[in-house]
C-alpha cells in the first residue's frame, strides 16, 4: 500500500482510510504504559520525537514543519532547551576539528 495524506496512522480499518477516536488510542495507550509501569503519555512520543530529531542534528525549520508549528518560533520557545545543548555539541565538534596553531 502507498501511503499519502488520505491515511491514518492510527486507523479502524485495515486500509488507513478512517481514524479511531483520539480518546480511545490514548486511552489504550495509557493503559499499555500502566502495565509497564511507565509514567508518560501520548503526547510524550511527539516531544521524543522532536527531541531526539533536534538532538540528531535536523534542521529546526525541518522539525517545526513535522509538528505543524509555522516559522520554527513555538518550536524554539518548547525546545529551546535541546536546540541550545546540540548548539554546544556542535561548538565542540568544531573545536575539535579546528587546526592547533598555538606557537611552542
Amino acid at each position: 500500500m502507498e501511503l499519502d495524506g488520505r491515511h491514518y496512522v492510527f486507523s479502524a480499518n485495515c486500509n488507513l482510510s478512517t481514524p479511531r477516536n483520539p480518546d480511545s488510542i490514548s486511552t489504550r495507550y495509557k493503559r499499555m504504559a500502566n502495565k509497564l509501569g511507565i509514567d508518560t503519555h501520548l503526547h510524550a512520543l511527539r516531544h521524543y520525537s522532536a527531541t531526539e530529531l533536534i538532538a540528531a542534528g535536523v534542521d529546526l525549520r525541518t522539525v517545526a514543519g513535522r509538528l505543524g508549528h509555522g516559522d520554527g518560533t513555538t518550536t524554539m520557545r518548547v525546545y529551546a532547551a535541546w536546540v541550545a545543548a546540540a548548539g554546544d555539541d556542535a561548538a565542540e565538534i568544531m573545536a575539535a576539528r579546528m587546526p592547533d596553531h598555538r606557537r611552542s
